[in-house]
């Protein structure tokens, strides 16, 4: 693709004012969208397809683009302030971001989220336009066994920062590959339906990351005492607290972060499968590994914050390289970006680059404008969201019930998942109860379905063969790295447990 000969025009295609009014819209629309529970990525661009039929081929691409990454933000807001993630990527951002807003400091949490999202949707952008085919290449080398290393990779980091106990980090894990078996086997046959028809398709991914992270936290705002409140409400008023604001020095400090976050987003985003759930948590995992103090991870800092959104709106435009340069869709939404293009007449592949004139180049810079819009629109609501963390638990947890079960529901109009969100919200308030976080249930559930489809398909590739699935060389070096990173995990713990005891002797008066 000749970058010089085409930008002029791919800048008038980008800077029309119809193509900037339909970004604008999409992006308003797509944190609408992403706010609500259920409605991630997939389901906004799925819902709003058909109204790109009347839209040229560029504004359709761009006004999808703009509701992609805007819902990735959108979902992080209801799980900065209330726990109730609205995307399943949203499920990182919690671990420091509930816990910052909750400290009286909810303005600051949802700033970083938004400046982090937009940098990385920036810094990913470019990195295309300078290395699209490089990364193209990249996504070919995995296949179904080095996809498998992929998950079994997913699983492994649980234990290292979840908790202090990575014992049962991976416990939770084995309970979500657990519950990823029910319904239909990619090795035939079905699994733990108990004859009951709406289990033979299993559980759906939305019903169980809204009933595993949300469902517990509505119990306790329903359980919690209105006295509590109160404080809250005081701390939170107080808006002149200097810590509660994100100046441009926060940034220059976080940038190597928004840099790490936004490679890695990028990367992950190339390679078809892992989408922007893995990339939020290898993100953070890999900020707290390289950082000087990870015992401050899950308290509610800056950089637990930076890492996953920076990598979740990365993904985005990494996504894009396998699907234009090769046709292959990594996630739903991609998937419903390939159908706009293909509506219009245009198909994608390597061809798409070379004939296909300024467009490819206008619409990566329509997502660079996407990011800047959604910038200013996240900035100038803060002030508007900021408010639902005020709301005192008595009202508050109803509302966020009634809204988790109206948003199941509204999935796939089906009262069996609303069942499905009661059970499974209250196995998860008793897993808590046990000093088990749901966080990892999760990421074994989201691991599960890629660790065994990829494993089925590399045996009959490998005519069943599993030492060649596991010696290819991407798929040891990332097998190796798993069991390295799981027992690192177990000696990272004992020795803060050692770090923890010494500091309380040393604080202990002698004599007492």
């Amino acid at each position: 693709m000749d970058l010089a000969s085409q930008f002029l025009p791919a800048l008038a295609i980008a800077f029309d004012p119809l193509n900037l009014l339909l970004i604008t819209c999409g992006v308003i629309l797509g944190v609408a969208l992403g706010v609500l529970p259920g409605f991630g990525g997939s389901q906004a661009l799925a819902l709003l397809f058909p109204f790109t039929f009347m839209m040229d081929p560029a504004g359709a691409i761009m006004f999808m683009l703009a509701v992609y990454s805007a819902a990735e933000y959108g979902g992080s807001i209801p799980a900065i302030l209330i726990r109730t993630p609205g995307t399943t990527a949203a499920v990182m951002p919690i671990l420091d971001g509930a816990p910052m807003a909750s400290n009286g400091r909810p303005k600051r949490a949802l700033s970083i989220s938004i400046v982090a999202g937009v940098t990385g949707g920036i810094i990913s952008t470019i990195i295309f336009l300078l290395a699209s085919s490089s990364l193209a290449w990249i996504g070919l080398k995995f296949g179904p066994s080095e996809m498998f290393a992929v998950g079994v990779f997913g699983l492994s980091i649980v234990g290292s920062f979840v908790g202090k106990d990575p014992t049962k980090a991976f416990l939770g894990a084995a309970i979500g590959l657990l519950l990823a078996t029910v319904g239909d086997s990619s090795f035939g046959g079905t699994r733990f339906v108990f004859d009951q028809a709406y289990l033979f398709d299993g559980i759906p991914l939305i019903v169980m990351i809204v009933a595993m992270l949300a469902g517990p936290e509505a119990f306790r705002l329903m359980l919690s005492l209105r006295s509590s409140n109160s404080n809250k409400a005081a701390s939170l008023d107080d808006n002149s607290a200097p810590e509660d604001t994100f100046s441009i020095r926060d940034y220059v400090k976080l940038l190597p972060t928004f840099l790490r976050g936004s490679f890695i987003g990028t990367f992950v985003g190339a390679i078809p499968g892992p989408g922007p759930t893995m990339a939020a948590v290898l993100a953070y995992n890999e900020e707290k590994r390289w950082s000087k103090t990870p015992q401050n991870f899950g308290t509610g800092i800056d950089e637990g914050i930076a890492a996953p959104e920076s990598s979740n709106n990365a993904v985005v435009a990494g996504a894009l390289v396998p699907a234009l340069a090769l046709g292959v869709p990594g996630s739903g939404a991609i998937a419903v970006l390939l159908g706009v293009l293909i509506s219009k007449g245009i198909s994608p592949g390597p061809t798409l680059f070379t004939d296909g004139g300024p467009l490819v180049l206008a619409i990566f810079i329509g997502l660079l404008l996407a990011n800047v819009v959604l910038l200013a629109v996240g900035l100038f609501g803060v002030r508007f969201f900021v408010p639902i963390a005020r709301v005192p638990s008595g009202f508050l947890g109803p509302f966020v019930c009634l809204l988790l079960m109206v948003g199941v529901y509204a999935f796939d109009n089906s009262f069996s998942h609303v069942v499905m969100l009661i059970c499974l919200a209250g196995f998860a308030f008793l897993l808590s109860k046990f000093g088990i976080s749901t966080l990892p249930v999760i990421l074994g559930f989201v691991m599960g379905p890629i660790i065994e489809n990829n494993l089925g398909r590399a045996l009959i590739i490998e005519r069943g063969n599993l030492w060649d699935v596991v010696t290819t060389p991407i798929a040891a070096s990332l097998l190796i790295v798993s069991v390295i990173t799981a027992v690192f995990s177990y000696i990272r713990a004992v020795r803060t447990e050692k770090q923890s005891t010494q500091a309380q002797k040393d604080e202990t008066p002698e004599g007492v």
